[in-house]
C-alpha cells in the first residue's frame, strides 16, 4: 500500500511539472498573445500622427500585401526639397532565388504605394506619382509629390487595417457571383499596362490548380529555393518579435487547435515543412479555390509595370475585404519561370504561363486564388513606419 501511494505521489507530481511545463511552453511561444506584442503595434497605429505627415501616411503603407512579408521598402520625406515622400527597394530584403528578377519585390512596393496614395487623398492631399524617377538609382522606386487638395476617402482607405493574405481554406459551397470578377477588374481601369484574367470554371481551375502544384513540386525540388523560402519562416514567439517580418504559424489560418499545438510543438525540420506547404497547396488552396485570377502586364519584366500590377493587386485585396472575399497569391509557376531564367534553364514554366494567358499581348505577374473564406485570417508581424520611414 505504502509503495501504491508514494507511485501514485510521484505521478501526480509528474503530472503536475508536465502541465506546469506546457503551460510555460504555451504561454513562451505566444499562446495567448496572438496579434498581440511590439511586431502587431503597426495594425493598431496604422492611421495615428498628425493628419498628411509623412508618418501617419507611411503607417499605412507598410501594411500592403508583399512577397513572404518581407518588407522590401523604405521611405524618405522631402527629398530633394518640396513636399513628398519617396520610396525605394530594400534589396537587402530580396527573398533570394524565390525572387531572382525582383518581380515580387516590385509588386509588394506597388501594393505600399497604392496604401500611401489612398492614405493621402484620405487626408486631404492631392498626390502625383512619378515611378522609377531616378535612372542612376534603380533602388528608387517612386515619387509621391504630395499638395493640399481636397479629402477623397476611398472605401478602400478603411479596409488597410482589416486586409491579410488567406492561407487558409475557402468555403467550397459557396460561388463567387460573375460580378465580383467584374468589379474587381474594373480597379485597373486607370492602370492601361495591367490586367487581370480570370480561370472560373471547373476544368480551368482544374488546369490551373495542377500546374500550380507541379510548380510547388519544382520548388521542393530546388534546394535553393527551398532553403530561400524556409529563411523567412519565424518558428518562434521570440523570433517574431524580434524580427517583426516574415511568415508565421498565426498567418496560416490553421484551425484553432493545430495552430496551438505547431506553437508548442518543436519545429520541423526543412524536409517536413516542404511536404506540408506541398500538402497545403494540393488539399487547401488549390483544392478549395472558388476561381484562380492571373495579373497581367505588357512587359513582366519592366518594375514600373511590376508596381502597376502592384497597386492593381493592392486595390483588388482591399475591395475583396469590403465584401467579404479572401484572397491569396499562389506564385508558384512564375516563381519557378524566373528560376529558370536566372540558370539559363528550358523555360517550362513559363511555357505554362504562356499558354493559359494564349497569344494575347500580355504576360503573367502574379496568380492567386480567391472565394469565401471558412475562418478569420490573423494579422502578420510588421516593423513600425518609424524603422523605415527617414526625414
Amino acid at each position: 500500500m505504502t509503495d501504491r501511494r508514494t507511485l501514485l505521489k510521484l505521478g501526480s507530481g509528474v503530472a503536475i511539472a508536465g502541465a506546469a511545463g506546457l503551460a510555460w511552453r504555451a504561454s513562451d511561444q505566444g499562446v495567448f498573445s496572438t496579434g498581440r506584442g511590439p511586431a502587431y503595434e503597426a495594425w493598431d497605429q496604422w492611421n495615428d500622427g498628425p493628419a498628411g505627415s509623412p508618418l501617419q501616411l507611411v503607417r499605412a503603407a507598410i501594411l500592403a500585401a508583399n512577397p513572404h512579408n518581407s518588407q522590401p521598402w523604405r521611405f524618405r520625406a522631402g527629398h530633394g526639397g518640396g513636399d513628398g515622400i519617396d520610396v525605394f527597394a530594400d534589396r537587402a530584403r530580396n527573398i533570394g532565388s524565390i525572387d531572382p528578377t525582383l518581380r515580387e519585390m516590385h509588386i509588394g512596393l506597388g501594393c505600399a504605394i497604392e496604401n500611401l496614395l489612398l492614405a493621402a487623398s484620405a487626408a486631404g492631399l492631392a498626390t502625383t506619382l512619378v515611378l522609377l524617377p531616378n535612372a542612376a538609382d534603380q533602388s528608387h522606386v517612386a515619387h509621391v509629390a504630395l499638395a493640399p487638395g481636397r479629402s477623397v476617402v476611398s472605401p478602400l482607405h478603411a479596409a488597410i487595417p482589416q486586409s491579410h493574405t488567406h492561407r487558409g481554406p475557402y468555403e467550397t459551397n459557396r460561388r463567387l457571383e460573375v460580378s465580383v470578377f467584374s468589379s474587381l477588374a474594373a480597379l485597373g481601369a486607370d492602370l492601361p499596362q495591367v490586367a487581370v484574367k480570370w480561370f472560373t470554371s471547373e476544368a480551368a481551375r482544374r488546369d490551373v490548380g495542377a500546374r500550380i502544384i507541379e510548380a510547388a513540386q519544382s520548388i521542393v525540388a530546388d534546394a535553393d529555393q527551398s532553403r530561400d523560402s524556409g529563411a523567412w519562416f519565424r518558428n518562434s514567439w521570440s523570433e517574431v518579435q524580434d524580427h517583426r517580418d516574415g511568415l508565421t504559424i498565426d498567418a496560416q489560418a490553421l484551425p484553432a487547435w493545430l495552430r496551438v499545438a505547431a506553437k508548442i510543438l518543436p519545429p520541423v525540420d526543412s524536409e517536413r515543412a516542404d511536404r506540408i506547404w506541398l500538402d497545403n497547396t494540393r488539399d487547401v488552396h488549390v483544392a478549395t479555390a472558388s476561381a484562380f485570377g492571373l495579373v497581367l502586364a505588357r512587359d513582366a519584366s519592366d518594375n514600373a509595370q511590376r508596381m502597376q500590377g502592384g497597386r492593381l493587386w493592392q486595390r483588388m485585396h482591399l475591395w475583396a475585404q469590403t465584401q467579404g472575399i479572401a484572397m491569396h497569391p499562389l506564385n508558384q509557376m512564375p516563381e519557378r519561370a524566373d528560376r529558370e531564367r536566372s540558370l539559363g534553364l528550358a523555360p517550362r514554366f513559363q511555357r505554362v504561363l504562356d499558354d493559359l494567358i494564349g497569344n494575347t499581348g500580355w504576360h503573367a505577374l502574379m496568380p492567386f486564388r480567391l472565394g469565401y473564406a471558412a475562418r478569420p485570417a490573423l494579422r502578420s508581424p510588421r516593423r513600425r513606419a518609424e524603422e523605415v520611414l527617414q526625414a
